[in-house]
């Protein structure tokens, strides 16, 4: 039986990796919304400390898992912390292509108002933090349905944003590559919103 203190350090270093992905997303978009260069760059810089931070999680699973062959709950917790640790690695690196996009959406005037790809994040960022207090509150029977209902909501958005930026590549080719990285900016929120559907704890 893995310790109880152990346990419980194991669960603030995920809740620690949580906030810190979530702050990386926040960002991106910040510098997105905002056009902030240096901030877009800070969130590149900081897929660095992310992955280490997700390898000593791992490191960690594997100890607890070894070391104390957990069985029933213990056993699943450690598997929904490592299934959580490792999609909250990948909204991280979701978060630096979002900065990625910025950037070179940055060499040229803003091709339009950002209206919905605003309500998409918002709507991601939620989605992560009610994510990681399911992980910590073990607590999912009030939450699923309205996450599902989230998620839909940024699908239906990010179809919305697809439609209109299409029509602004048809109207001049001057507008294709600042249309693709918008694109692409709310593809890679869409995946954050459906990453944070996976993360759900399985029940015991």
């Amino acid at each position: 039986m893995i310790p109880k203190d152990l346990i419980k350090s194991y669960r603030e270093s995920v809740m620690k990796f949580g906030r810190f992905v979530e702050d990386m997303f926040d960002r991106s978009v910040y510098a997105l919304v905002d056009r902030n260069a240096g901030m877009a760059r800070e969130v590149i810089e900081d897929d660095k400390l992310a992955d280490k931070m997700r390898d000593e999680l791992n490191e960690k699973t594997i100890f607890m898992i070894g070391e104390y062959a957990p069985v029933g709950k213990q056993l699943v917790e450690s598997v929904n912390g490592f299934i959580l640790e490792n999609a909250l690695e990948m909204i991280g690196d979701k978060s630096v292509q979002i900065a990625v996009e910025t950037l070179k959406l940055l060499k040229e005037p803003a091709l339009k108002p950002l209206i919905d790809l605003p309500k998409m994040a918002s709507t991601a960022e939620k989605m992560i933090r009610m994510s990681l207090e399911i992980y910590k509150d073990e607590n999912n029977s009030s939450v699923v349905e309205e996450l599902l209902k989230m998620e839909e909501y940024v699908d239906e958005l990010d179809i919305s944003i697809e439609d209109e930026l299409r029509l602004y590549m048809m109207e001049s080719p001057k507008n294709v590559n600042r249309a693709l990285s918008l694109i692409f900016i709310s593809k890679h929120i869409e995946d954050i919103a459906d990453l944070c559907l996976k993360v759900i704890p399985k029940p015991a």
